[in-house]
C-alpha cells in the first residue's frame, strides 16, 4: 500500500500524476487527509482523503509519499507525518516526496548525506542533502522528485522501485510517453 499523505495547498498535477501512475501499475494507494477528510489543493479543488489521520494502519505500507506545493508546510508538526515516516524508516519502506516536500524529509534528518532533488526554492532548507540537478532522485529507499514538470517521470520511478522496470516500461508506452 502506498499512502499519500494530502495536506491543504498540495499541488495538483505532484499528486495526481504519480497517482494515476501508481493506478496503471496496480499499486493500492490510500489517500490520507492530514488535516482532515476533506483536502483542498493549491487550485482550489476539493477532495475527500480515504482516510484520516486517525484511521491510518501503516501494517500494509510500502512507501508514504509527500506531494509538494505551497502547502508543504502544512506537513511540519503534525503527528501522522512524524509517525509515517517513522514507520516507513524503521520497516523499510519506501519514502517519496516531490517539489517542496523533500525539505520535510530533510527537517526529519532522513537526507542525512542522501542525494535527493527538490525546488530551488526550497534548496536553503536542505541541510546535508547531496543535491542533484535532475527531475528524480532515488537514494535507497528515499525518492524525491523536483517539482510538477517532473510529475510523470517521478510517478514512474515509483512504480519501478514498487513493482520493477518492465511495468513502467509498460505504462510508459501505454501513455505513448516518450523518453
Amino acid at each position: 500500500m502506498v499512502y499519500v499523505l494530502l495536506v491543504d495547498g498540495y499541488e495538483d498535477t505532484e499528486m495526481i500524476a504519480p497517482l494515476d501512475m501508481l493506478s496503471r501499475g496496480n499499486i493500492p494507494v490510500t489517500r490520507v487527509g492530514v488535516m482532515g477528510k476533506t483536502v483542498t489543493s493549491k487550485l482550489g479543488i476539493v477532495t475527500e482523503a480515504d482516510i484520516t489521520a486517525d484511521e491510518v494502519d501503516f501494517s500494509d505500507c510500502e512507501m508514504v509519499f509527500l506531494p509538494g506545493g505551497p502547502g508543504t508546510q502544512n506537513y511540519y508538526e503534525k503527528p501522522i507525518v512524524d509517525q509515517a515516516l517513522a514507520y516507513a524508516s524503521a520497516n523499510d519502506c519506501y519514502i517519496a516526496a516531490i517539489c517542496a516536500a523533500p525539505s520535510v524529509l530533510a527537517a526529519k534528518g532522513l537526507l542525512h548525506g542522501k542525494k535527493a532533488c527538490c525546488h530551488y526554492t526550497v534548496n536553503d532548507k536542505m541541510g546535508d542533502a547531496n543535491l542533484q540537478n535532475q527531475l528524480v532522485c532515488v537514494d535507497g529507499k528515499i525518492i524525491t522528485g523536483r517539482g510538477a514538470a517532473a510529475s510523470i517521470d517521478f510517478g514512474l520511478t515509483l512504480v519501478a522501485e514498487l513493482r520493477g522496470q518492465e511495468t513502467a516500461d509498460r505504462i510508459k508506452h501505454g501513455i505513448c510517453y516518450a523518453d
